[in-house]
C-alpha cells in the first residue's frame, strides 16, 4: 500500500508542479509552434526526466546534493538565463527551411537534451521536492516509486499541454500561430533577463 501511495503521491505531485505557467512552459509551446508535436513532447519529456532526477536524489541524498546547488547556483542560474535568452533570439529569427530527417532525428535530441539540462540548471527546483520528501514521509520519500511516479505525472502534463497547442493552432490561421510564437519568444527573452538580473542582484 505504502509503495501504491509513493507511485500516486509522485503522478500527483509531478503533474501538479509543471502545471505553472513559467520558461519550460513557454518553451514547450514555442517549440510546438515552430517545429511541431514531437518537438514539443521532446521538450516536455526532457523536464519530465530531469524532475525525476531531481527527486531521485532528493530521497536519497539531499543533503549533498542541496550543498552542491547551493555552492554553484549562481553560474547555475546564469547559464540557463542565458541559453533560454538564446532560445528566445532564436525563435524571433526567420525559420529557415529544415529537412525532416533533422527534424525528426537531431532536431528531437536537441529539443529533448536541451530542456533537460535547462531544468537541472535551475537549483530551485530542487526545493519543491525536499517539501515533496518532507509532506510524504520517510516511508514513502525514499521509495524508489515516488521519482517514477513524478516523471509519468509530468509526462502526462507536457502530452497534454503539447497536444493542446499543436491541435490549437492547426485550427487558427498562420499569422495568428506566427503571432503567439512571437509572443512566447519575447517571453523567453524576458524570463533571460529576469533571470540574469535576479542571479547577479540576489
Amino acid at each position: 500500500m505504502i509503495l501504491w501511495s509513493a507511485l500516486l503521491g509522485g503522478i500527483g505531485f509531478g503533474f501538479v508542479v509543471a502545471v505553472p505557467v513559467g520558461p519550460m512552459s513557454l518553451l514547450c509551446m514555442n517549440r510546438t509552434l515552430q517545429q511541431g508535436f514531437t518537438a514539443g513532447l521532446a521538450t516536455g519529456l526532457g523536464i519530465a526526466l530531469a524532475d525525476a532526477g531531481y527527486a531521485l536524489v532528493t530521497v536519497s541524498s539531499f543533503r549533498i546534493v542541496n550543498e552542491f546547488t547551493a555552492a554553484y547556483a549562481l553560474p547555475l542560474r546564469l547559464l540557463g538565463s542565458l541559453f533560454l535568452g538564446y532560445l528566445g533570439i532564436r525563435g524571433l529569427l526567420p525559420v529557415m527551411a529544415r529537412s525532416k530527417v533533422e527534424a525528426s532525428h537531431r532536431g528531437i535530441l536537441y529539443c529533448l537534451g536541451s530542456s533537460f539540462l535547462l531544468t537541472l540548471a535551475n537549483p530551485a527546483t530542487i526545493l519543491s521536492f525536499a517539501a515533496l520528501s518532507a509532506s510524504l514521509g520517510t516511508s514513502i520519500g525514499i521509495s524508489w516509486l515516488l521519482p517514477a511516479g513524478i516523471a509519468i505525472g509530468s509526462t502526462c502534463w507536457w502530452l497534454l499541454l503539447t497536444a493542446t497547442m499543436y491541435w490549437t493552432c492547426a485550427k487558427l490561421p498562420t499569422s495568428f500561430t506566427r503571432w503567439l510564437n512571437l509572443c512566447s519568444s519575447l517571453l523567453l527573452i524576458l524570463f533571460s533577463l529576469y533571470g540574469i538580473l535576479t542571479a547577479l542582484t540576489g
